[in-house]
């Protein structure tokens, strides 16, 4: 077992690495591959300042958001939750929209459109406290019920204004592909923050590895060791958050990385979160790299993130409700 994990691992480092070069020379402008290690003109300018920014921050995404899966699959005890159950992705887009919103139809305060990230990110946190205070006394089951109340809430009044807006102006693409994601990033500032967050989040997800096994076997056995698990989820869900509403307030809602990659860790390497945590980071990055690269030119055309991480995560979703309906019935 040790001898096949040090193999998959070898085969995860190689195969980000693969991923990384790919995304780096394919895009919305082909890079010659002479020119990543001199560029020149305007080749330089694209390289340093568009798609490298762009790269590392997919691949910091996605290892974040497969983290971010693969802890809450394990804490809520659901193999199909994901990083935006809490209702954080819908409370971002919300944020966002309701600046257009304001801007659009001449409404008080239409100024705050020019710190729509901002109010992105305020209303994803918002929308995680309602969740945590929805489901704060209902454990595991209050919280994924509270995420997808908060959830569906937030998306009816996207929805509204939406066709609100599409009346006025019938043409809104920055939106819809804001909606579905869209990994485009311009200079290094987000870049610098986004890793802090994620270095931050790998690295008590590591340290606290045991305890989150511990949590994802008993309750009981959780509190016989000290941990209180009611406290240790929220503890997770707000951490998980706030990364959470930094990504979908700088490149929108980018879904199903956290749902697929966890699954595919457990079936090649077990499932305990010692072994999920790097190992899904790992892979996660290298999903969002590749997904990235078919979204930004390669079939053509430009098209958002998640209808390609969708597809992917269609086997994967089936394959683990099926399986979940066989044991049940078992």
């Amino acid at each position: 077992m040790a001898k096949a994990k040090a193999f998959f691992l070898s085969f995860l480092f190689s195969f980000l690495a693969l991923s990384f070069l790919l995304a780096t020379l394919f895009g919305s402008v082909y890079i010659p591959l002479g020119e990543l290690f001199a560029p020149q003109g305007v080749y330089k300018e694209i390289l340093l300042d568009i798609r490298l920014p762009t790269v590392v921050s997919a691949a910091l995404i996605g290892a974040s958001i497969a983290v971010s899966g693969a802890v809450l699959q394990l804490l809520l005890r659901n193999p199909i939750v994901d990083p935006y159950i809490t209702g954080t992705a819908s409370g971002g887009a919300f944020g966002a929209v309701l600046a257009y919103f304001l801007l659009a139809f001449g409404l008080p305060f239409s100024w705050v459109i020019y710190f729509s990230p901002l109010v992105a990110f305020v209303f994803a946190l918002f929308s995680t406290l309602v969740t945590i205070a929805i489901g704060r006394r209902g454990g595991v089951y209050g919280i994924v019920v509270g995420g997808v109340v908060v959830s569906y809430l937030f998306s009816s009044l996207i929805t509204i204004m939406l066709v609100l807006i599409e009346l006025r102006f019938p043409q809104v693409p920055p939106l819809t592909f804001w909606l579905l994601g869209d990994v485009q990033v311009v200079g290094w500032e987000f870049v610098v923050t986004l890793a802090l967050l994620v270095s931050i989040l790998l690295s008590v997800g590591i340290a606290q590895a045991r305890k989150i096994d511990l949590v994802s076997i008993s309750d009981e056995m959780s509190y016989a060791r000290g941990v209180n698990p009611s406290r240790f989820r929220v503890f997770w869900v707000v951490m998980i958050s706030l990364v959470t509403a930094f990504i979908v307030s700088q490149v929108g809602i980018v879904g199903f990385v956290g749902i697929v990659v966890p699954h595919i860790i457990r079936k090649f390497a077990g499932g305990s979160a010692t072994t999920l945590v790097p190992f899904s980071a790992l892979l996660g990055a290298s999903t969002l790299l590749l997904s990235n690269v078919v979204a930004d030119g390669a079939l053509g055309v430009k098209i958002p993130i998640t209808p390609i991480t969708a597809i992917l995560a269609f086997p994967v979703i089936v394959c683990a409700l099926v399986r979940g309906v066989a044991n049940q019935g078992a």
